[in-house]
């Protein structure tokens, strides 16, 4: 006779957090919620065929159909999936501005809702703020509402705005606008929301000398890097400004180098006091970036190309030098998170179709990346807290996106508590979804964990 199996502590507690993530996304899609949105929105006027969950069935949980198939195939799949059969025509008269709308509002609904937040992993900062954008082409009868950049690119393009907090896995901002939208402004926009105790890292991008006044005032911390060109003074014992040649100091750098500068101003009108930290790159970074800059058209001297300026208001006394290049290649979670959108979800590529086809399949890929995300990180923040393992990302965001059927059967048709898909999935990513070791290099759990060793004598936010 077996013996009955009594959970540990461990698994009490782990099946407790799946449970919570269950029910979030089961109030995010209840019902009744998306039936008062349908009226409220007039994508639903009167009892109908078509219900506002199949809809969200069609754009959100049944991957990138509404984009890349035919209306024949679409109207399959729905009957499939739903058990409700209508005509191309019907459908495709649903594709208008009222379900555009109710999309829209359905994510912005899913993306501030957080019921049961997430404890972060390390206590040291209040958050870790990344800010990067994405962009795509378009076919270029969208231009008038998503310009493009013209010239060897398309007439029409959108830009995606993502802040991204990676202590808790929250999406911070998101904001779909033209491909040609400027990346500093919108920088700027969302500086004025830094709290103290945030972590701020950001690229060229986004680099605005003002915003790290601002930052320094609110009492947040960031991490950045310096465009080459940009003046760096120091000041004598006589307080006259000097100023430094960044080529001249580092061409004795040897791969893998850091020094610091801890008292420069930089700017040539605006002298922001911060600490300057140079790291020479290895000949692997290198030649990555030169690879990069071809890719991008980009031209740079050489000299600059070799050496990240990275600037910084943290003290050397509550982080060292030799730590900051690895604190800054945290940002490197968005860029993957990115290539997971368009690698696994394909979110850049659509056929030519009505605009309000097209922008139901973007709010509603946009939805999915969200849940996609929100699953994909308590995966893999579980699987470090109670195993000491680290998932890899793209290949557990690869595992979401084929539970995500399953986890759609329970939410609409089933109508069963998502926790047990949540745990069969969480069996999955910790057998096969380990993260490769690169030689020599720290994970981004391993480099959260330097930050609570390093930094101990940072101010603990509550």
């Amino acid at each position: 006779m077996s013996q009955p199996h009594f959970m540990s502590t461990k698994e009490c507690a782990q099946t407790d957090e799946l449970r919570l993530l269950g029910e979030e996304f089961q109030n995010i899609f209840s019902l009744t919620y998306l039936q008062e949105l349908a009226c409220k929105t007039g994508m639903i006027q009167r009892q109908r065929k078509v219900r506002a969950q199949d809809l969200v069935s069609l754009c959100v949980f049944l991957g990138q159909t509404v984009g890349s198939e035919s209306l024949v195939d679409l109207c399959t799949r729905l009957n499939e999936a739903m058990g409700v059969c209508i005509s191309t025509e019907a459908l495709n008269k649903r594709w208008n501005e009222r379900t555009v709308q109710f999309l829209k509002e359905l994510f912005l609904h899913a993306f501030g809702q957080q019921i049961h937040p997430i404890a972060p992993l390390t206590r040291i900062f209040k958050r870790i703020r990344i800010l990067d954008s994405t962009s795509f082409q378009l076919p270029s009868a969208y231009a008038d509402t998503y310009r493009g950049s013209g010239g060897g690119g398309s007439e029409a393009g959108v830009k995606i705005q993502l802040e991204y907090d990676l202590l808790s896995g929250e999406f911070l901002a998101l904001e779909v606008g033209h491909g040609v939208s400027n990346d500093a402004k919108y920088g700027q926009f969302r500086t004025e929301t830094v709290e103290e105790g945030d972590l701020i890292l950001r690229d060229l991008g986004y680099h605005y000398i003002k915003d790290l006044d601002k930052m320094t005032a609110n009492k947040a911390y960031y991490i950045s890097r310096l465009r080459w060109n940009t003046q760096v003074y120091q000041k004598d014992k006589q307080g006259n400004w000097v100023l430094l040649h960044i080529e001249e100091l580092t061409k004795h750098l040897k791969e893998g180098e850091t020094i610091e500068l801890p008292n420069v101003y930089i700017g040539y009108e605006h002298r922001h006091p911060t600490r300057l930290v140079l790291y020479r790159l290895t000949q692997n970074e290198w030649n990555k970036r030169l690879s990069h800059h071809k890719k991008m058209n980009k031209k740079m001297p050489k000299a600059a190309s070799k050496v990240n300026l990275l600037v910084t208001n943290i003290s050397p006394e509550k982080l060292p030098a030799t730590e900051i290049y690895h604190f800054y290649s945290l940002r490197w979670q968005i860029e993957i998170l990115f290539k997971t959108w368009k690698s696994i979800f394909n979110i850049h590529t659509t056929k030519r179709m009505k605009l309000e086809r097209f922008q139901c399949h973007l709010y509603g890929q946009l939805l999915r990346l969200c849940l996609v995300a929100r699953i994909t990180y308590q995966m893999r923040k579980l699987l470090w807290e109670k195993k000491g393992k680290e998932a890899s990302e793209m290949k557990c965001a690869h595992m979401v996106q084929i539970y995500l059927t399953k986890v759609h059967a329970v939410l609409f048709c089933t109508f069963q508590h998502p926790v047990s898909v949540l745990t069969r999935l969480f069996q999955d990513v910790s057998k096969n979804g380990k993260k490769a070791r690169r030689y020599q290099k720290a994970t981004p759990f391993e480099i959260l964990r330097l930050i609570e060793i390093e930094t101990a004598q940072l101010p603990i936010v509550a």
